[in-house]
């Protein structure tokens, strides 16, 4: 038996600490496959207390399963009925127990679909976004702070006089874009892939401060008092009224500010700002933060390879496959694995909008021959 499953056999039973309960419901959440496998062990552990049994048990179960009754002759065997029964038992028991710990402990989160738009107030309940919902973002009072027009989530400025700063984070699944306007009046579209942690109302005393991760475009609304700051764990983006598109994906080498309008500062997340430690850009400009050597280039922008995502595009100039496969994946939410290694540092020049993803291969084809598989959503490389 593997310390896994003596975790969830103490879960079962209540006895767990509050560690090990929270170990478990994080594994529980983390996929499909361990979500089965819970509700697998669930169903032999209610059915094992539901008393004679004829269907053989995993012997691993024998010791804590029947802790209450250890003499009993038949305690290895359940009735394929019961055992059925057991298991759409457990099952409810269990989406049920799952579900009510998750949404009224903050703890951890619900099951969810993998393809959802998640709305996480700052208690830690979730909402799922359907696109075209009418999803209401409500205080503790009642009081209607936000509400869902079509694929846009609108929160209003209350005028409020509270001292502290309340947090919701949007996080948009791959394959899907989302609208968000803040309560200052600043539009923000949320690409693929991307979450965006904000105020529920800013405060006239503070910074108005969100945490990108991910990309998005922010249309900023202008406030010469209070500075609008962009943070992505490494770097600051610090503007009074701009529009600028910031990408700072996790698992890209660069985080990429591009400026449309107005102008913006850029520095180290570290430092305090100081605009002699800040880098400057005019509109037409963009700055690479480099992840690994911590520095910061400057240079004109391709500005429509860095904003035609908003119309749905994916546009390339001369880019290595390898620093595609991530762009494809969260466009059009697939699974590329890629078996060819020699291709990851041929250049591609190619734009795509209406394409489906085997269009997008067969183009790639034509520049460089590879054999590939698509299955379903995930992309096979040979």
């Amino acid at each position: 038996m593997t310390m896994l499953d003596q975790k969830i056999y103490k879960y079962l039973r209540g006895t767990a600490t509050s560690k090990e309960e929270k170990e478990v419901q994080d594994w529980i959440v983390s996929s499909d496959q361990n979500a089965e496998r819970f509700f697998e062990i669930k169903a032999k552990y209610v059915a094992s207390t539901l008393g004679d049994t004829d269907v053989d048990l995993d012997a691993s179960y024998h010791g804590i399963f029947n802790t209450n009754n250890p003499t009993s002759r038949n305690r290895g065997r359940i009735p394929g009925t019961i055992l059925k029964s057991a298991a759409v038992l457990a099952i409810l028991v269990g989406l049920g127990f799952i579900f009510r710990d998750v949404i009224i402990d903050s703890r951890t989160a619900p099951i969810i679909p993998g393809d959802a738009i998640i709305l996480q107030l700052e208690n830690g309940n979730i909402e799922v976004i359907s696109e075209g919902g009418a999803t209401k973002v409500v205080d503790t009072e009642g009081n209607v702070l936000g509400a869902q027009q079509g694929s846009q989530l609108i929160y209003k400025n209350n005028g409020t006089s509270k001292e502290e700063l309340i947090y919701n984070t949007l996080t948009v699944p791959y394959g899907k874009r989302f609208d968000l306007l803040l309560s200052d009046g600043t539009e923000v579209t949320l690409n693929s892939g991307t979450s965006l942690k904000y105020p529920v109302q800013f405060l006239k005393t503070k910074n108005r401060q969100v945490f990108l991760d991910g990309e998005a475009f922010f249309n900023v609304a202008k406030d010469s008092v209070n500075p609008f700051i962009v943070n992505t764990n490494e770097l600051n983006v610090r503007v009074l009224g701009t529009k600028f598109n910031l990408s700072s994906y996790p698992e890209d080498q660069f985080v990429n500010t591009t400026l449309i309008e107005g102008s913006v500062s850029v520095y180290n997340e570290r430092d305090t700002f100081d605009s002699s430690n800040a880098f400057l850009l005019e509109p037409g400009f963009k700055a690479e933060w480099n992840k690994n050597n911590k520095q910061i280039l400057v240079e004109e922008a391709d500005i429509a390879m860095h904003t035609d995502w908003l119309n749905g595009k994916i546009i390339l100039r001369h880019v290595p496959f390898k620093n595609i496969v991530k762009k494809l994946e969260r466009h059009y939410n697939v699974d590329i694995v890629n078996n060819n290694p020699e291709l990851n540092d041929e250049l591609f020049t190619a734009s795509f909008d209406v394409e489906s993803i085997d269009q997008v291969f067969k183009t790639f084809n034509v520049t460089y021959e590879m054999e590939y598989k698509i299955n379903d959503r995930q992309i096979i490389i040979n």
